[in-house]
């Protein structure tokens, strides 16, 4: 079982409590599970994910934008000659051309069907559903913006330091490399495998984050937001606080996806 790090909320609904915790892709790499495992990231570095964070939260919204392009917008005739086009649509070229005949004079009959030819595009368009046809260009991760909220009622130590602790572990690599790849494979390129040599470091962690009778994942931690002048105990570790969160999806969501986040 993981050892949940949460503040005391009493007889508060759990449907209102989210719950954080690490996950890891299944041997067989068709999806993600919860990660209990404890992983050894350098000689003296070990990583223990048998943790969960709980707390309730509020603002919390999610958005999803999708990237719609309109790429026949210029294949119209005002985008050839903008100019003329407009002329002709709102008459000012006909009045022109009469202006121009009445001074210099000319053929009448000419004249006359040459204004009667301009007279038909007044007030008229090259613009087609065509050309605001929309195409599909893609959509970024999906982000939730969620406040996160810890207090002490006994403990500061496990009910509000610890959790917030967690999620900035997790929201941060988890192991930077001290040298660079050619002092570390130097170093320990005999021990490591050539991936570990090449690639010493090892990025964040993945979580999921179940809400009510929703479950994201895999999520990943853009941001983390909290005061550091809150009121604080006479060990100086604070009482309360409220952690303001950016989580992204790791990857653009489908109809799949939709499916998947209903519980």
């Amino acid at each position: 079982m993981s050892r949940i790090l949460s503040s005391d909320w009493g007889g508060l609904n759990p449907a209102l409590i989210a719950k954080f915790y690490p996950l890891k892709r299944m041997q067989s790499g068709g999806g993600w599970e919860q990660s209990r495992d404890t992983r050894d990231l350098a000689k003296d570095f070990t990583v223990d994910d048998g943790y969960e964070v709980h707390c309730p939260i509020t603002d919390g919204t999610q958005e999803m934008s999708f990237n719609w392009h309109s790429p026949f917008e210029g294949a119209g005739a005002e985008s050839k000659a903008p100019t003329l086009s407009a002329m002709l649509q709102s008459g000012a070229l006909s009045s022109n051309i009469q202006a121009f005949l009445g001074k210099f004079g000319g053929d009448g009959s000419k004249g006359d069907k040459a204004l009667e030819a301009l007279a038909q595009a007044q007030g008229r368009t090259g613009i087609t559903k065509l050309n605001s046809t929309q195409t599909f260009t893609g959509m970024p991760p999906v982000k939730l913006s969620v406040t996160m909220h810890f207090r002490a009622v006994v403990d500061p130590l496990s009910e509000v330091r610890d959790p917030i602790s967690q999620l900035e572990q997790w929201a941060v690599p988890q192991y930077l490399a001290d040298d660079g790849v050619i002092a570390g494979a130097v170093k320990d390129g005999a021990d490591d495998g050539i991936l570990q040599t090449i690639y010493p470091s090892v990025t964040p962690q993945i979580l999921a984050m179940k809400y009510g009778d929703m479950l994201y994942q895999p999520m990943v931690i853009e941001s983390l937001s909290k005061p550091i002048t809150n009121p604080r105990n006479a060990s100086g570790v604070m009482i309360s606080c409220s952690v303001q969160a950016t989580i992204s999806s790791l990857a653009a969501w489908d109809r799949r996806d939709i499916k998947k986040l209903y519980l």
